[in-house]
């Protein structure tokens, strides 16, 4: 798509739309903001458009770009040029911005990448990589190093959410403004502010897995929501699994203290001490707890994965997560077969883990290289 048509596809979405809010406008000044507002106004929309529509794709767009940067050029022959000069110039502005825009739009991200969601816009994280987070305004809230995304924002006085997800196979760490870590596990998704306010709660929405080292302060209680159940703290270190296809929301405290709830009847308050799993029930809706050995739960930081009497089929479900391969089984007789197995992602293929598997239970498998999403693509015979 060339400049002239993506500018164009955008004041066609201005003519359609009440107000400029209602229009994508990341990366937008407050002088473009008020250019929108103005061309609204005046009643210009079609005549921008016919204005865009009467340029000369190559040479035109030329001679603005080198008006713009003060080279003498050969006049436009165009009778509405003066009329609509600083309109075209105005929305030359939003050029990068537009472009964007639609490339989000218009060429989805892969789903094996990690993505952030700043509200308006969406940037890809690449591990080893070092790069600045700017939201449209202008301000530095984050940088990314590597495997981790610290943020902090400064004089940000607005609230403002971003959302990070992380994909199969793979594994992340979040910073957030008052210096909590969380690592985050294959599948995760988390929304959280990019400062905190500095009244009330500090509160993130999450599924998927994580690790949450809450930084202390007592006047402002640290909430983790994960889908109907809130994990309530004012500093300690739990891990959250809550997949939207497990049957439980489980919570094992690993230090210090937290209250669950269920926002059925979120005055009542389930307390865990230190080596307690919390496990709501979502089918049954009832809460529960036990004694456990947290390393079994949270085994994963160090890139492990351990079954301990785990179903063949929920076996199949973390192996999926953890090596970012499809997984079919043909072998009903397998599916409750109970297992038990530790191994590492870091050292172990997927080969090596299924052959390992083969000996507790014979089965024969077929592997099939690159999917568009999946690296593998495996079948259970």
């Amino acid at each position: 798509m060339s400049k002239k048509e993506q500018l164009l596809k955008y004041l066609q979405k201005l003519k359609t739309s009440e107000n400029t809010g209602n229009v994508p406008d990341i990366g937008l000044s407050k002088a473009d903001k008020e250019l929108l507002d103005k061309i609204l106004e005046e009643g210009l929309v079609d005549e921008a458009i016919g204005f865009m529509q009467s340029l000369d794709e190559e040479q035109d767009w030329a001679d603005v770009q080198k008006r713009l940067s003060g080279k003498k050029v050969r006049k436009l022959h165009m009778p509405t040029i003066l009329k609509y000069a600083a309109i075209f110039i105005g929305v030359v502005s939003l050029g990068i911005a537009l472009k964007l825009t639609l490339q989000h739009k218009e060429q989805p991200l892969p789903e094996n990448t990690i993505t952030l969601h700043t509200g308006d816009a969406v940037k890809t994280i690449q591990e080893g990589e070092k790069q600045s987070i700017v939201l449209a305004s202008g301000e530095v809230v984050a940088v990314q190093e590597g495997n981790t995304l610290r943020y902090d924002p400064g004089n940000v006085d607005h609230p403002v959410f971003n959302e990070l997800h992380v994909p199969y196979g793979k594994v992340f760490t979040l910073v957030l403004s008052d210096g909590t870590e969380i690592q985050l596990n294959s599948g995760t998704h988390i929304k959280y502010p990019v400062k905190f306010p500095t009244k009330g709660n500090r509160e993130v929405t999450m599924t998927g897995e994580a690790y949450f080292k809450v930084s202390k302060n007592k006047e402002h209680p640290f909430i983790v929501n994960s889908e109907q159940v809130a994990v309530q703290v004012l500093g300690t270190e739990f891990n959250v699994t809550s997949y939207k296809e497990q049957s439980t929301i489980n919570t094992v405290l690993v230090e210090g203290s937290v209250s669950l709830s269920h926002e059925s009847d979120p005055e009542s308050k389930t307390l865990l001490e230190p080596g307690n799993k919390g496990s709501w029930d979502k089918t049954q809706e009832t809460m529960s707890v036990e004694k456990v050995d947290t390393l079994l739960y949270t085994s994963w930081l160090n890139g492990e994965i351990v079954f301990r009497d785990t179903p063949f089929s929920e076996l199949l479900t973390k192996l999926e997560r953890a090596y970012n391969v499809r997984i079919v089984n043909k072998n009903i007789g397998l599916e409750e077969k109970a297992f038990n197995a530790r191994y590492n992602i870091k050292v172990e293929s997927i080969e090596d883990v299924l052959e390992a598997l083969k000996i507790i239970a014979p089965f024969g498998y077929e592997i099939k290289d690159k999917s568009t999403v999946h690296t593998k693509e495996i079948t259970i015979n």
